[in-house]
C-alpha cells in the first residue's frame, strides 16, 4: 500500500507539472497559481472536514506556519515560470533536487551522510548536467537567455521546497499534518495576493482556465494527501521512493505527448538524476 500511494503522488505530481506547462503558455501564471491554490485548499478543507480531523492550532506554530507559507508561495511561483519557460526535460530534474538540499540542510545540522548518500548526490548533479547541457534551445541569444532563466527559476523552485518541507517537519509536532498543510496552503494564498496587489496583477484573469487549475489544484492535493496517509502505514519510506519519481512521470508524459525531443545521453542524465533522488529520498 505504501508503494502504490508513492505512486499515485508521482503521477499527480507528474500530471500536475505538465499541465502546469500547458496552462502557463495561455494564462498569467500568478493568476493561475493563485485559482490552484484556492481550489486546493478547499479539496484538502473538505478532507479535513470529512475525516474529523479539525483541531486548534496552538500558538507555537503559528511562527512555522507563516515561514512555511512564505516559502511555499515562493517555491510554487519559481515552479509555474520554470514551466513557463522550460522546456519540461530541462526544469523537471531541477526542481526534484529539493530532497538532496534537505540531506545537505541534515548534514549541516550534524547527521553526516553515508557513503552511499554521498555517491547518489554526485550521481544526481551528474545526471543534472547532462540533461541541462543538452537541453534543447535555439542558438540565438534570446533563447540562451531563457534557458538561464527557466533554471535559476527552478533552483529557486528546489530551495524554497526544500526550505517548506525542513519547517513543515518541524509543525507536526504541534498539530494533525492535514491542519498545517491546509494552514500553510492558506498562508501561501494570502501572501500570493499581497504580491499580486503590489504588482498590479488581476487575481482572477486565469479564470477562463478554471477547469483545468481545479484539476492542478486536485491532484496536488491527491499528491500531498497520498505521502501523508503512507506515513501511517508499514515501510512508510516506500511511498518516498515512489513519490520521488513525479519528474521521471513529467519528463515521459512531455516527450509522449507535448514531443519534447530527447537525445538518448539526455535519457541517460534523466535516469541518473531520478535513481539518486530516489535513493536519498528512502536512505
Amino acid at each position: 500500500m505504501s508503494i502504490i500511494l508513492g505512486l499515485i503522488a508521482a503521477f499527480s505530481w507528474g500530471l500536475h507539472d505538465i499541465l502546469v506547462r500547458l496552462v502557463s503558455q495561455k494564462t498569467n501564471v500568478f493568476s493561475s497559481l493563485l485559482i490552484v491554490l484556492i481550489f486546493g485548499f478547499l479539496y484538502q478543507s473538505i478532507l479535513i472536514v470529512a475525516r474529523g480531523e479539525i483541531s486548534s492550532i496552538p500558538v507555537q506554530a503559528f511562527l512555522p506556519i507563516i515561514l512555511a507559507g512564505i516559502t511555499f508561495t515562493t517555491a510554487s511561483i519559481g515552479l509555474y515560470k520554470a514551466f513557463e519557460i522550460g522546456p519540461v526535460q530541462l526544469v523537471a530534474p531541477i526542481i526534484a533536487t529539493f530532497s538532496i538540499l534537505s540531506i545537505l540542510w541534515d548534514v549541516f545540522q550534524g547527521n553526516p551522510m553515508t557513503l552511499y548518500q554521498t555517491i547518489a548526490v554526485i550521481i544526481v548533479f551528474l545526471g543534472l548536467y547532462i540533461v541541462v547541457s543538452l537541453a534543447n534551445t535555439q542558438d540565438d541569444a534570446e533563447s540562451n537567455g531563457k534557458k538561464s532563466h527557466a533554471i535559476l527559476w527552478g533552483i529557486l523552485a528546489s530551495v524554497s521546497f526544500a526550505v517548506t518541507f525542513g519547517i513543515g517537519h518541524s509543525m507536526v509536532s504541534y498539530a494533525p499534518e492535514l491542519m498545517t498543510i491546509a494552514a500553510t496552503r492558506l498562508l501561501a494564498t494570502v501572501c500570493l495576493i499581497v504580491i499580486m496587489l503590489l504588482l498590479r496583477i488581476p487575481l482572477f484573469s486565469a479564470m477562463k482556465q478554471w477547469k483545468v487549475l481545479a484539476a492542478i489544484g486536485l491532484l496536488d492535493a491527491t499528491a500531498i494527501t497520498s505521502v501523508v496517509f503512507a506515513g501511517t502505514l508499514a515501510n512508510a519510506s516506500y511511498a518516498a521512493l515512489g513519490a520521488s519519481l513525479f519528474g521521471v512521470v513529467t519528463i515521459l508524459i512531455a516527450w509522449a505527448f507535448l514531443r519534447e525531443r530527447m537525445v538518448p545521453i539526455q535519457w541517460l542524465g534523466v535516469a541518473l538524476t531520478f535513481l539518486g533522488v530516489a535513493y536519498l529520498g528512502v536512505s
